[in-house]
């Protein structure tokens, strides 16, 4: 009978990941004599939690802070997103506001819809279904825009700041790497900079996404001080209720409290409301404005009579004859032409001189990212893509020897790079990794193929399969070195 696996909880994955941290950042270059502070469960302001925390004083003065949020597979709603229909229907109401004031706006310099008593419900009735037809077209459009896809732990780092940021997730949270849920917390990672640990059932970890090493958000995220989570409600209730009144926080309604729920870094829509009320306005304007400039005024049958009733034309005499269809000319007698051309009604129109300047929508290009030319990183080649550096820290954390089937060593950088080109072509696993990482004094770059291994007979396999493969274009794979590897001391 087969031994039942344990379940990797959160407080499991926890432990594991703060052990990665210390073993990952083991050879940063840090004061000897300060010491390194490594917590679980803690705790900052705005209801900012940390799983854990680990922090040390590097040689330039600067504290190093880096967290982890843990899941377990009874936590994965942490690093599941949440679909944000919300802030998806306000971001469209906001983007018709302002597509409907654009077509009045232009309504009301073109004249294509006149606007009269008789014609307002008409034109409400456009606005709503311009507002409709916008709504609906935005929807189909960004209903799969990442910015509507809520993941909490994600959310959370984005509210701090912190050196680097890891998600640690048990490996039984996804049914598999095609989960579109797990892609779609891989891409968010590598877009915001976040670090990825998996750890598997035997409590080992691998490395998905490796955080970034600069700041991604440019100093926009606050400075947070954790504390123990206990003490941080007590002293946030403190700070609330004054230390006689912090006993009695249990008594406060449910309403009054802080949200707790995963939910609570969510996007506010503050700012959508403010551009409908916004756009509201201005069309309602360009309504009056419309309004006044009408020809005519309609009116009850009852009030025109009482109008009429009260004229001033009723004070006129009538003519003593009658006039025939003949056009009144200046040389008839009798005939008040300047008063007659005066009561003649005149529509009153508006102006239609405009000065309109178009507006040119400047974008300046993106700059293209410049390669890297250290030579302190390791180049690895994955398939077809373009190199990916690494720094040489990240192949510091193994304890054991480790072997790679060397291809050849290269003086310069250039020739280094050139080779791992051809042989990227030939879709051969490589990597190219400077000899000073983990041979000190010497100088030059060595290529390996294939990955790490963890014993001589497992590179010796390697090569013959190389040796058996069609596709290879490495001259002399016999002649292959196998060259063992370990971090010098002290790194």
């Amino acid at each position: 009978m087969l031994e039942q696996q344990q379940q990797l909880t959160e407080n499991i994955i926890k432990k594991v990941a703060l052990r990665f941290l210390r073993q990952y950042y083991k050879f940063r270059l840090r004061y000897e004599d300060q010491p390194v502070t490594a917590s679980y469960d803690l705790e900052g302001v705005g209801g900012i939690i940390a799983d854990g925390y680990y922090s040390f004083k590097k040689t330039d003065g600067r504290l190093f802070t880096a967290t982890f949020e843990a899941t377990g597979k009874e936590s994965r709603n942490e690093v599941v997103f949440k679909p944000q229909l919300q802030i998806l229907l306000w971001d469209g109401l906001a983007v018709a506001s302002l597509i409907t004031l654009a077509l009045s706006t232009a309504n009301y310099f073109l004249d294509l819809h006149l606007l009269d008593e008789r014609t307002v419900l008409m034109r409400i009735a456009m606005l709503l279904l311009s507002l409709t037809i916008s709504v609906f077209f935005f929807y189909l459009i960004a209903q799969n825009f990442r910015r509507y896809r809520y993941i909490y732990a994600v959310e959370q780092f984005k509210k701090y700041h912190a050196n680097e940021q890891w998600i640690a997730l048990a490996d039984d949270v996804f049914e598999s790497g095609n989960d579109k849920y797990f892609r779609e917390l891989q891409y968010q990672c590598v877009q915001n900079g976040f670090g990825l640990l998996q750890v598997n059932q035997n409590l080992d970890t691998k490395i998905l996404v490796t955080p970034s090493r600069q700041d991604i958000f440019l100093g926009k995220r606050k400075e947070v001080d954790f504390l123990p989570a206990k003490m941080a409600q007590k002293q946030l209730a403190e700070q609330k209720f004054g230390a006689k009144w912090a006993l009695f926080s249990s008594w406060i309604p449910a309403f009054l409290k802080r949200d707790d729920s995963i939910f609570r870094f969510r996007k506010s829509f503050q700012t959508q409301i403010a551009v409908m009320l916004s756009c509201f306005f201005l069309i309602g304007f360009l309504f009056t404005k419309e309004m006044s400039l009408s020809g005519y005024r309609i009116v009850e049958n009852s009030e025109f009579r009482q109008n009429i009733a009260h004229s001033q034309s009723n004070q006129v005499k009538e003519q003593p004859e009658v006039l025939g269809d003949s056009l009144l000319t200046d040389k008839s007698p009798n005939r008040r032409l300047d008063e007659f051309n005066q009561q003649v009604w005149i529509p009153r129109k508006k102006e239609t001189s405009v000065t309109r300047t178009p507006a040119l929508a400047t974008t300046s290009p993106k700059q293209a990212p410049q390669k890297p030319v250290e030579t302190t990183e390791i180049v690895v080649n994955q398939g077809t893509d373009k190199p990916i550096p690494y720094d040489c820290s990240r192949f510091f954390t193994f304890d054991t020897y480790k072997y790679i089937v060397a291809e050849g060593a290269y003086k310069t950088w250039s020739s280094a790079e050139r080779r791992l080109a051809l042989i990227r072509n030939s879709k051969i696993p490589s990597a190219s990794l400077p000899k000073s990482c983990f041979f000190p004094g010497e100088t030059g770059f060595t290529i390996y193929l294939g990955e790490i291994f963890n014993s001589p007979e497992e590179a010796s396999n390697y090569i013959e399969e190389l040796n058996n493969s069609p596709q290879t274009v490495v001259n002399n794979v016999r002649q292959l070195e196998i060259i063992k590897l370990r971090p010098p001391a002290g790194r």
